[in-house]
């Protein structure tokens, strides 16, 4: 798993700083939901726990493109990279 350089954070994400280290620890950050991109070559999105995320099935797999307090709001922040970068 990689973070992208500019991150997208949900708006109940307090401390990003906080939740990207102990996801890079490898600890799961409780209610954080993360929108990926698989690192396949393709350009498909995927929504997930950061439990899920931190699976060793999922290991290597992705790169988080935004972080997101609840999967309702990483939905909505999925919503709002579609829109930033029409990429429909």
């Amino acid at each position: 798993m990689r973070f992208a350089e500019e991150l997208y954070v949900g708006k109940s994400i307090e401390d990003t700083a906080a939740v990207v280290s102990l996801m890079e620890m490898g600890i799961t950050a409780p209610g954080v939901f993360c929108v990926c991109v698989r690192d396949n070559g393709r350009f498909s999105y995927e929504i997930m726990s950061s439990g899920q995320l931190l699976t060793e099935r999922n290991a290597g797999k992705y790169t988080v493109i935004g972080v997101a307090g609840g999967k309702r709001e990483a939905f909505e922040l999925l919503r709002f990279i579609l829109e930033d970068t029409n990429a429909y």
